[in-house]
């Protein structure tokens, strides 16, 4: 495997991306998803030739969609093919046009909150559909899906597609090959078109058995929308992918998606997709081992410094989601932690209503910068 690189909070603070800018230097920022590391060489080397032959121009999608399929055979056994691939600049915009491109207005499209805010907005403000909302359950132990409420809301005429997210944001967690079966068995009975939002699949923890969407799909129409972005922290880059399992479903949205969008994707994201998803797995599986590591020193951490904090370990990806009720420190937790801490975490609240009284943390970095974190964190509460 490669090794990760760890940076110090020195050197981190040099950087001028969103993650490093939106704080005062006393805060540490663990909110959004970028990561800590240095960049995994393969990538670095890739788009340092670029610049040295001048070579930034438009970006080729044809090499994209061969590497993502090298990528998904090899790594989860997918088979698919590159010809229902079509990169746009991002997740996010795969998601509201192709929900755009599938629905029709007055349609509604389900979600499972608390889940990554844009969701709600992505729906709304650019697709212009309804959302309706089926919150994942609790089971004591981690969240899941509520079947019976989705084949409950499925019934709706109104309802025509699900945005699904797996690896689920902020739970981390990750549906078992059944339960997405069961989506699939019901979307195909109700008509519903299922969107899959996979962008953290890449950072499924050893021992955990990650299943792409199309894969489960089988002859069942549906859609992924997958990159690179956050399993290399690349997202700057600008290169996401569409991909569907049926060839008259790729003609429509290469029908309906917009040309500019479908020529968004940066060149630069594009030469990077291809390194990471063709020479990125050695360091990928470093990124894994780390995370899952530090999954267990967060638990470890809590439990020394923060006991009535509620921590669902994550099976992917490294997004912690903490309940914080027990503590009493209102709707929105992020504030206290913010003021007293001076720690930046994501406010709860903005993942639906069931995520009033908690935060997500990001723990993608170093177990030095972890540790003071959490050590921050609780005391502020003494």
């Amino acid at each position: 495997m490669s090794e990760l690189a760890f940076e110090g909070l020195d050197q981190l603070r040099l950087r001028r991306s969103a993650k490093w800018k939106a704080f005062a230097p006393d805060v540490i920022p663990a909110w959004v998803a970028e990561m800590d590391f240095a960049m995994a060489p393969p990538i670095a080397q890739a788009l340092h030739a670029a610049i040295d032959r001048s070579d930034t121009g438009y970006a080729w999608p044809q090499a994209v969609g061969d590497a993502l399929a090298v990528f998904g055979a090899t790594r989860w056994g997918w088979l698919l093919d590159p010809a229902d691939v079509i990169p746009v600049a991002d997740v996010l915009t795969g998601v509201g046009h192709t929900l755009i491109a599938v629905t029709e207005p007055g349609e509604a499209v389900v979600i499972n909150s608390p889940v990554y805010p844009p969701f709600f907005t992505t729906v709304v403000n650019v697709a212009h559909r309804t959302v309706i909302d089926v919150p994942l359950i609790w089971n004591g132990a981690r969240h899941g899906l509520d079947l019976e409420g989705l084949a409950r809301e499925f019934a709706r005429p109104e309802v025509t597609a699900y945005l699904m997210c797996t690896p689920q944001n902020p739970t981390g967690q990750v549906f078992s090959k059944a339960d997405l079966e069961c989506v699939a068995e019901l979307a195909s009975q109700h008509g519903v078109l299922v969107v899959a939002d996979e962008i953290h699949a890449p950072m499924a923890y050893p021992g955990v058995e990650f299943w792409p969407y199309l894969a489960v799909s089988a002859d069942r129409p549906a859609v992924s929308v997958i990159s690179a972005s956050k399993a290399w922290n690349i997202a700057g880059l600008k290169c996401a992918q569409i991909v569907t399992n049926n060839a008259d479903l790729t003609a429509r949205l290469r029908q309906r998606i917009p040309q500019e969008v479908q020529h968004g994707a940066g060149h630069l994201g594009a030469l990077a997709a291809v390194v990471a998803y063709t020479e990125g797995q050695p360091w990928l599986d470093s990124l894994v081992a780390h995370l899952s590591s530090q999954a267990e020193l967060l638990s470890e951490l809590l439990a020394m410094h923060l006991p009535l904090i509620r921590f669902e370990r994550p099976m992917a990806s490294y997004l912690a989601w903490f309940d914080c009720r027990a503590m009493d420190l209102g709707q929105d937790p992020a504030v206290f932690f913010l003021e007293h801490a001076r720690v930046a975490l994501n406010s709860g609240p903005t993942f639906g209503p069931s995520g009033t009284g908690f935060v997500r943390l990001n723990f993608a970095t170093s177990p030095e910068i972890l540790t003071e974190i959490i050590t921050r964190m609780g005391t502020a509460l003494r």
